[in-house]
């Protein structure tokens, strides 16, 4: 970089504002987490990003450099900032801290989105805020202090921002005030500067000056005019916002709330889980209750007295059995994507601690009890931890469900109970009306439903007194007879209602009751879950245990429950008729057939249980791919740079004699550049050699030790030699072809010299002079490698400068600004002489 640009570069205490105008997108990703994650994440990104700018405007890095220190402080401090639930004592990275990093930089951008506000209590969302910002703030540290564009740097600041309102909460916008404020600042550091750039790369005009182009270094007494400019475009600029906010602060009043809403991501998200994709738990009932009868099914400890276990509570009837509805707009009713921590809710007001394991559940219902706060996997655990990430609550029904793996659960609740009502609290108030949607109902509900509640003077009268009928007149049987048959369907409450008596069990009268509040406009729901009448402590619940009931919403109040199912002694009595015996005449009868002899089973066992895995394993190939290829985005630009200078110094060394010989030159140069070493395009080979014999330190110290270049005063080289040098020798400079010098030189002019040779002289290269040129290089990447540390080694195999350097050298020489050839600029010096 020229000194203009570097006079034009930013100072360093400019990343200390950008730190500043930072609290903006810090903020705004606070909104959607709480409890402070959002905000340590995005802080911590915008630190460690900030830090990785510093050192690379310090020390010059270039752009592989930079991404490979955002990679890697991605991966060393992710933990810290974003995923403190999987470190050792919050710091320490765990290999689940490196699986979640690799996989959550894929899927926590959706994971944010569909997840239900607060996600402070979500392990692996927090890494959205920690990359963007962490991303964003060393962009916009390098753009702004090494290469001294503010404006354009300002533009990652930006994004971060959006970035926290896109995957912001839907109704929660930041402070009028607030965004003002943060505009505001963000103007007055651009007018800022801007003047400090303009004025640091000479553009300014200095009073007293007859030049208007005068540099900014040069002082001459008095203040400079553009200083001064510098508090005239603030002003201006915070004018311009003032009337801006004046005029839109009235004008979003005037407009309402509906002005005010925003669009989001999640807006145009649709939940991912829908209820109704899986069979309705009440299908289930009929299994648990017979097939399971003495089968434990759910385990409680601390279990409140009087509680009932809830697995799903369904309102919609469609003709064959009670599911659950559509979840609606607002979030407080459908199921949506949790953390361990339910949104609104917080641990500090459960009343009660509990853990629950089941076993034998069909389907991915997940058993609650109460008004849950918090609903813990066992973390330690990977089949729980996929359970816990696919947790998602319906608030309105009180239930929960996993899209994570079926089968046993193990966790701990967080729960209140919500207080009990007496029924006149429930006869004060209306019960919340019926919205249809129900289909395919079985005629004459409603006929019996008003034949039986037409004296009932309150919507509570109404339930109670469908629910007396149904508890006191019908009769139990979970017998599969042609009078108990399972399930729910619309034939099947047809039949009950229109038999000489009401037989069925709890899925067919709480169905049935339903859809008799439903014929009377009273909105009303089915739950499915397990109690045991004064049960309390530590239960373990069977399958004889799971209940259906009916529950009934009163605004205001609360939920009120019925129970229509009769008592379970309370059985249909039937008279059947056995025949009589009749003797049959003695006969003698034949000798049975001999037994066929017995089937031994095979000594091996069949292990391959799909057809599709021969081996009987289950692979997770999805994993497998996604790490493969996450693996390969963070590795593959460091492969292919490696790949790409393998590749040309093999094409290089396997050319012809005189093409390798020059080879062999480029590589050399090659290496010095990537070394960090200057070297210009311009000039000739041996003038770029005696350079690099200076600059290079092995060549220094060997050219100090041997004799250096002829004509120079060697006596610093006598006596002890350095360490580096001792085991070295210097070349000899008798290159077949040279005849103009003579004596030892350092290595690196000997390559010089037999490239020059293989280009200039009648006899070009042999293969012996490749062979020598490509030893010598070969030489000296040994003792450079060995005078630098490890870190060094690995930067310059990975730095791009000599790609760069080679593809500006073409540009340069397609434009004919190529050098002269060192023959041409010889025969200019002795025409000169003569």
């Amino acid at each position: 970089m020229g000194a203009s640009a570097r006079r034009a570069a930013m100072p360093s205490w400019s990343l200390a504002v950008l730190a500043l105008l930072f609290v903006g997108p810090v903020a705004s990703f606070e909104a959607v987490f709480g409890a402070g994650q959002g905000a340590i994440a995005a802080a911590a990104g915008v630190a460690v990003g900030l830090a990785l700018a510093w050192a690379a405007s310090r020390w010059r890095w270039d752009l592989l450099s930079i991404t490979a220190g955002v990679v890697a402080s991605y991966f060393l401090f992710g933990g810290a900032a974003a995923l403190r639930e999987t470190t050792r004592w919050g710091v320490i990275p765990t290999s689940r801290t490196i699986q979640t990093l690799v996989i959550g930089a894929v899927e926590s951008w959706k994971d944010l989105l569909t997840l239900t506000p607060p996600a402070a209590s979500y392990v692996g969302p927090a890494l959205v805020p920690w990359m963007t910002c962490l991303v964003c703030s060393a962009v916009a540290g390098v753009v702004t202090v090494r290469f001294g564009h503010p404006m354009w740097g300002s533009v990652a600041l930006v994004v971060a921002g959006g970035v926290a309102t896109m995957w912001g909460p839907t109704a929660k916008a930041p402070g009028i005030v607030f965004v003002a404020v943060w505009w505001l600042g963000l103007i007055i550091w651009w007018s800022w500067a801007s003047a400090i750039t303009r004025a640091r790369s000479g553009a300014d005009i200095v009073i007293g000056m007859a030049s208007s182009t005068t540099s900014a270094s040069t002082t001459m007494g008095g203040s400079s005019r553009q200083v001064v400019h510098v508090w005239w475009r603030v002003g201006m600029g915070a004018l311009m916002v003032a009337v801006m906010a004046a005029a839109a602060i009235p004008a979003g009043a005037l407009l309402g709330p509906a002005a005010s809403d925003r669009l989001v991501g999640r807006d145009f998200v649709e939940p991912p889980v829908d209820a109704r994709e899986y069979p309705s738990p009440l299908s289930s009932y009929r299994h648990y209750n017979k097939d399971l009868e003495n089968d434990s099914l759910i385990r409680v400890s601390n279990m409140p007295k009087e509680s009932r276990v809830r697995l799903g509570a369904m309102d919609v009837y469609d003709g064959t059995t009670f599911g659950m509805g559509v979840a609606n707009e607002d979030g407080t009713a459908g199921y949506r994507r949790v953390g361990s921590t339910i949104p609104g809710r917080s641990a500090d007001t459960a009343q009660t601690e509990t853990s629950v394991s089941t076993s034998g559940l069909l389907g991915p219902w997940v058993p609650t009890i109460g008004e849950v706060s918090v609903l813990r996997f066992d973390p330690a655990n990977a089949e729980s931890a996929a359970q816990q990430k696919g947790l998602n609550y319906d608030l309105w029904a009180e239930t929960a469900l996993t899209t994570g793996p079926a089968g046993q659960m193990n966790y701990s609740l967080s729960t209140s109970m919500s207080r009990a009502h007496e029924d006149p609290e429930y006869a004060s108030v209306d019960a919340q009306r019926y919205a249809g949607g129900d289909t395919n109902v079985p005629k004459d509900v409603d006929t019996l439903a008003s034949e039986h509640s037409s004296s009932a003077r309150s919507d509570l009268e109404k339930a109670r007194a469908i629910e007396s009928y149904l508890h006191t007149e019908g009769f139990y049987s979970n017998e599969d007879t042609i009078d108990s048959r399972p399930g729910s369907s619309q034939d099947r409450i047809q039949r009950m209602i229109g038999a000489d008596i009401l037989v069925g069990d709890d899925e067919q009268y709480a169905t049935l009751m339903a859809l008799m509040l439903h014929s009377q406009g009273i909105a009303a729901r089915v739950v499915m879950g397990a109690y045991r009448e004064g049960a309390s402590g530590s239960v373990d619940l069977t399958g004889s245990d799971m209940h259906a009931w009916v529950e009934v919403e009163f605004p205001g109040v609360g939920w009120a429950t019925f129970d229509p199912t009769p008592p379970r002694d309370q059985q249909p009595t039937t008279k059947i008729n056995k025949p009589k015996s009749v003797p049959k005449p003695q006969v003698l009868q034949p000798p049975e057939p001999p037994e066929p002899p017995v089937e031994l089973p095979p000594a091996t066992r069949d292990q391959a249980t799909d057809p599709q895995d021969p081996s009987g394993l289950h692979i997770p190939w999805m994993l497998i791919g996604s790490v493969s290829l996450s693996v390969l985005v963070l590795l593959g630009p460091v492969l292919l740079v490696l790949l790409l200078k393998a590749r040309r110094r093999t094409v290089r060394r396997r050319l012809g004699a005189a093409q390798a010989v020059r080879g062999s030159w480029d590589e050399l140069v090659d290496t010095a550049i990537d070394s960090g070493l200057v070297v210009e395009s311009h000039l000739t080979r041996q003038e770029v050699a005696w350079a690099l014999a200076s600059q290079w330190s092995p060549e220094q110290e060997q050219e100090q030790a041997e004799g250096g270049e002829p004509g120079q005063d060697t006596q610093a080289g006598k006596g002890r030699k350095p360490r580096a040098a001792r085991k070295r020798s210097a070349a000899d400079v008798r290159v077949p072809g040279w005849s103009l010098f003579s004596g030892k030189v350092p290595r690196v002019v000997t390559v010089a010299r037999r490239a020059d040779v293989a280009d200039f002289a009648s006899g070009g290269a042999r293969e012996e002079d490749a062979e020598r040129a490509w030893s010598d290089v070969d030489e000296l990447r040994r003792q450079w490698a060995s005078s630098v540390s490890v870190l060094a080694r690995v930067r310059a195999a990975l730095s791009l400068k000599s790609l760069r350097w080679r593809r500006r050298a073409r540009r340069q020489a397609a434009s004919g600004r190529t050098r002269r050839p060192l023959a041409s600029r010889l025969a200019g010096t002795r025409k000169g002489k003569r």
